[in-house]
């Protein structure tokens, strides 16, 4: 039998994107809530999905850096909810959507399978572009 998974996050978005309908399987991103990496130089963020919006501006504030995303909600939304669901908020305009800040994803699709999307290169014009295919897809690709 086949189960459907969907993936929740904060859950403080009004697009109902981690809310189970039927007999749907949940799995929180809360644990996934480690910064992995900070790239001083490059000014890369490497991070879980399950992290705080608010604990990324505070780590990179200490290091005189920016996310690039604010919302009222950033004391519990999650960085993976915010991709997800390509949140905009107030930095839009100064720095563009999510979309245009992310440089690199890892997804797990469906079937298990674990797409490498990682990245440090700003500018990648070989082949498609994968990762902005999951980048406001709500869970529904991956």
């Amino acid at each position: 039998e086949k189960i459907g998974i969907v993936p929740q996050a904060g859950n403080t978005g009004v697009v109902g994107s981690g809310t189970s309908i039927n007999d749907e399987i949940i799995v929180s991103l809360r644990h996934l809530d480690n910064i992995e990496s900070f790239d001083d130089i490059n000014g890369i963020l490497t991070c879980g999905s399950g992290c705080i919006l608010q604990k990324l501006q505070d780590a990179m504030s200490q290091k005189n850096h920016l996310v690039p995303i604010d919302l009222g909600s950033k004391g519990s939304c999650m960085i993976g909810g915010n991709i997800s669901t390509n949140a905009g908020g107030s930095y839009y305009f100064r720095f563009g959507s999510i979309h245009a800040n992310i440089i690199g994803l890892e997804v797990v699709l469906a079937d298990g399978t674990i797409l490498d999307l990682m990245s440090v290169n700003r500018k990648d014009n070989t082949g498609y572009d994968l990762k902005h295919l999951f980048v406001g897809a709500e869970g529904t690709l991956g």
